[in-house]
Formats: structure tokens, C-alpha cells, sequence
């Protein structure tokens, strides 16, 4: 993949994926999407992290940096390899189309996935998984925290393992760890193998997707979660106290998503210590995802130029203030050891001249996203400064749909105008709506996808929402609100034909080939 073609394609969050229970997975129809997105001329499939989720199911939100989800994996692939029969997959009960029942996909899939690791230990048959159980081990030094983290919570009931009864533990000694390993290996031994399971079925999902001439775009995000491996496993890279408390939390200030700014609730690194240690946790990290995905969205940008300190909880006397970060010192080295790594900026958020100078210092495309161009902004052609060395997109996982927002932008024009005129917008995309059409939503949504299209920007993603014209209900995420988010779901009878041939001739039309 070279993010300096020009090319188009499609946000798809694979746990939004159709055609199998509760959930999407690695299964078929990942290759179904792929075979889509391949007719319909379409060369980049950008994904939203794929790491164990927590009970918000939120992506950004992982019990661990390295592994991936259990709940993605195709039970299909494990009756044909003879870990399950036809019949237990069968049996599995159908749910709604359009929304993902995270929880009921998680228990359903285990009770199977242990059905399929009672055989890979015990039936007399030799799998592709048997082959290299061993080799994905040695391969994978992350596997051995995170399967005993899974086993110690499971165990104590708890992600949170600053609750954990045993001090010992708390603390990952590991004399302590060796001592209660006999009672946690039959546990241990499952999650790796679920490790596996996921690795060679992403592995060869990546494959078919290259086959076909699709490229993966994946997501690092920033932080990871308090209750998490990680922290567990290396509290020393983090701002906690001995007992493993956040001192200090990561967050935003006020935006125009959020007029309070946001506490994330989740901790800071200690950069010094990184910086100490050669990144040597960073560049396993994005290492791994790169093995992984074609190309990286590095989430938060901003953080790694000067991030923002708020208190554990809030303080009326501490509203939180900017600390700068690793900057260049972080990404030469990142950069010496990943010389051709295909890197990009989400570089959204409160900005400043620092945060421009370290993206094009390296070269690194930035993100522009239509829907923001109109916050606060005058009447201009909203993609006009767009860059060559950028990602373009009607919109992100954290915005409206598109249709939806057009219905915001009529509802409250009295609202806007003072800041832009609804006219321009129209006047603007005049020269996208087919002549003879009404303007109406359906032709002004189509033309904001095919003005995006037309900009200078070398990659076009599009939410998939955005071009099925879904209203605010199939909206991933609102920021700032831990509930109803990450549960779309696609219709797999919306994959029209029609919407590939429109996907088609716009990619065409404005040599994204």
C-alpha cells in the first residue's frame, strides 16, 4: 500500500460486519465485504481497532494492546478443521440484523470456543492450528502476561486488578505467579489458544484481502485502559501510584463535541521512562500492528506533541493543563526501526502550529473531515485547502452520519448561519448534483461524498453509513456518552448492486483507480 496514490474505500468496523449471530467475525463475510469493496473499485478497508473490548464495547477501550478480540472468531473455520461439529454451530440462536449484542456473541462463542479447545487438546486429529501452536508462542512474547491477566481475572471476577484480593499479584510477582500457576493453567492454555484461533484467521483474512487488492487501515489508540494487561503487566509506564492508582488521567479540553472537555479515564505514560527504556514498549507495539494492518491511523496525534493532565476525578481548583510530549525524540526512533512504516496523523482536536510541523517533519498524511470544516468556519470552499498528503472523509466513527447531519444543518440554520450560510453549501456542491435532480437529501449527500471524492487528498474514506444514507441511529459513537455506541450493524441486503456501480463511477470518475 502507498498512502500517496490515489485511491478510495470504506470505514467498515469488522464487529459490524452482517451474516453471522450477534456479531460480525473473520469468517465469510469478511470476504464477502472484501469481494464488495473489490468490484466496486475500492483498494483501502479502514477498520476501527480490533483488541479485546471492555463492557462499554468500546474499541479505544482494550484489556490489551496486543491481542486480539475472541469474540471475531469464525466458528465455521473450526468445524472444518474438525474442532467443532456442524451441528454446534447450527444450534447457535439468530438475533436482530441491524445491532450487535457484544455480551450474548461473548457467551454463546466461548461455551463453543471451549468445545473446540477440549478437542485441540484432546481428539486424535492434527489442524492447522496444531502446526504452530509452539512457533506462535515463542513468536508472541505478549502471550504469557496477557493469558495469565485473562486467568487472574477471571479468577478474581475483575479486569480491575488494583481490586484483586492478593497483593502479590497485584503487583505481578513473580514468585507469587509461579506459585498459583498450576491452579490458573488450564485457563492460561485457553486464552492462548483463542490467540491463536484469532492470529491465523486474521492472518489469512489479511491475505485474501491483499489477493483481492484491498488494504487494511488500522487504528492505534493513544491510551490504553486502566484495567488493562498493560498496565498490570508494566505499571512503571505509567503515571500511577504504588498501589496502582491513576495520579493523573489523560482527556481533552473543551470542544465543539464536548463543551466540558473530556476525562477519559484513562492513564498517562510516563514518557521519561519510555524515553529511558529506547520506546522499546511503543515500537513492540506498532510493530504489531503493522504485522497486522497494511497501514496505521495513530489516534490522537496531538498526544504525542503535548498532551492534556486532568485529575483521576473532577477539581474545581485543577481543570487540567497541556504537558509536552515525546515528539520527535519518539518517532525517530520509531522511524529507524520502521523505516517504510505507512503512518497517519489523526490530527484532529485542539491544534497548533507544533502538532502541523511534527505531522509534515515526517511526511505523515493528516486526516480532514468535511463535516468539521463547517464548525466555526466562514464561507469557503470546504475542500479547497485540503492537502495531497491527506486522508479526506465525510465523516469518522465519532461524528453524526452523514444524512443525519444534513438534517442538523436544516433543522438549525438560525443556529449556523451567524458562522456559515446554508446557501453557500448548496451553491458549493451545485456542481456534484446530476443536472435535472431535485436538491434534495438523497442528492445532496451524494454530492458531499462526490465533492470528497473530487478533493486533492490522496486517500477518500467513506463510513459506510455515509453511503448508505443511514440517519442518526447507525451512528457509531457520540463522545462523551458511555452508552447506545459501537452497536451498528450492517443489513447485508444493503450491498446493492446499485451501490457498487455508484461506488464505481465515482471512483472512475475522479481517477481513484
Amino acid at each position: 500500500m502507498d498512502l500517496k496514490q490515489r485511491i478510495s474505500g470504506v470505514l467498515m468496523p469488522l464487529s459490524s460486519l452482517p451474516g453471522t449471530p450477534f456479531c460480525g467475525d473473520l469468517g465469510n463475510s469478511c470476504r464477502q465485504f472484501a469481494d464488495f469493496l473489490s468490484r466496486s473499485g475500492q483498494k483501502v478497508w479502514q477498520l476501527l481497532p480490533v483488541n479485546p473490548i471492555n463492557d462499554c464495547f468500546s474499541p479505544y477501550a482494550s484489556v490489551s494492546t496486543f491481542a486480539g478480540d475472541p469474540i471475531y472468531i469464525d466458528l465455521e473455520d473450526l468445524v472444518q478443521a474438525g474442532l467443532l461439529e456442524p451441528e454446534e454451530t447450527v444450534a447457535i440462536p439468530h438475533a436482530p440484523k441491524n445491532r450487535t449484542a457484544f455480551h450474548a456473541a461473548r457467551e454463546i462463542r466461548i461455551k463453543q470456543l471451549k468445545k473446540a479447545f477440549d478437542r485441540f487438546r484432546h481428539a486424535s486429529i492434527s489442524t492447522k492450528y496444531h502446526t504452530i501452536f509452539n512457533q506462535f508462542v515463542d513468536d508472541n512474547p505478549w502471550i504469557g502476561p496477557h493469558t495469565l491477566f485473562c486467568a487472574l481475572s477471571q479468577k478474581f471476577g475483575t479486569f480491575d486488578w488494583t481490586s484483586w484480593q492478593d497483593e502479590a499479584l497485584r503487583r505481578a510477582d513473580q514468585d507469587a505467579l509461579h506459585k498459583i500457576y498450576p491452579e490458573l493453567e488450564e485457563s492460561v492454555l485457553f486464552h492462548t489458544f483463542l490467540q491463536l484461533l484469532f492470529s491465523v484467521q486474521w492472518n489469512e483474512f489479511h491475505h485474501y484481502c491483499r489477493n483481492s487488492g484491498i488494504s487494511l487501515i488500522g487504528d492505534i489508540p493513544i491510551y490504553v485502559s486502566k484495567n488493562s494487561v498493560d498496565t498490570w503487566a508494566d505499571p512503571h509506564l505509567f503515571q500511577l501510584d504504588e498501589q496502582g492508582f491513576m495520579s493523573r488521567v489523560a482527556g481533552v479540553p473543551a470542544d465543539s463535541f464536548n463543551p466540558d472537555g473530556q476525562r477519559w479515564n484513562a492513564p498517562l505514560y510516563d514518557w521519561e521512562v519510555h524515553k529511558n527504556e529506547n520506546y522499546a514498549w511503543w515500537t513492540f507495539r506498532i510493530g504489531n500492528a503493522l504485522q497486522r494492518f497494511d497501514a496505521v491511523r495513530l489516534d490522537h496525534f496531538i498526544g504525542f506533541y503535548n498532551y492534556f493532565s486532568m485529575t483521576p476525578t473532577p477539581d474545581p481548583t485543577d481543570s487540567g493543563y497541556w504537558v509536552p510530549g515525546p515528539a520527535y525524540n519518539f518517532f525517530d526512533t520509531i522511524l529507524r526501526e520502521f523505516p517504510n512504516a505507512q503512518l497517519i496523523a489523526e490530527d484532529l482536536g485542539v491544534m497548533n502550529p507544533g502538532v502541523h510541523q511534527l505531522r509534515d517533519h515526517y511526511g505523515f498524511p493528516g486526516i480532514n473531515v468535511f463535516q468539521f470544516h463547517f464548525d466555526f468556519r466562514r464561507n469557503t470552499d470546504a475542500t479547497a485547502e485540503w492537502k495531497e498528503n491527506s486522508l479526506v472523509c465525510t465523516g469518522t466513527h465519532d461524528t453524526n452520519t452523514l444524512a443525519a447531519w444534513f438534517d442538523e444543518v436544516l433543522a438549525d440554520r438560525k443556529k449556523i448561519e451567524p458562522f456559515w450560510d446554508v446557501k453557500f453549501l448548496l451553491e458549493m456542491l451545485k456542481p456534484f448534483v446530476p443536472s435535472g435532480s431535485a436538491r434534495n437529501r438523497q442528492t445532496i449527500v451524494e454530492a458531499i461524498i462526490r465533492k470528497v471524492m473530487s478533493s486533492p487528498g490522496n486517500v477518500a474514506v467513506f463510513p459506510m453509513q455515509d453511503l448508505l444514507q443511514l440517519p442518526t441511529d447507525a451512528r457509531m459513537n457520540f463522545p462523551g456518552h458511555a452508552e447506545g455506541n459501537w452497536v451498528w450493524r450492517l443489513d447485508e441486503s444493503m450491498l446493492t448492486d446499485e451501490l457498487s456501480y455508484k461506488l464505481e463511477q465515482w471512483t472512475t470518475e475522479f481517477n481513484r483507480q
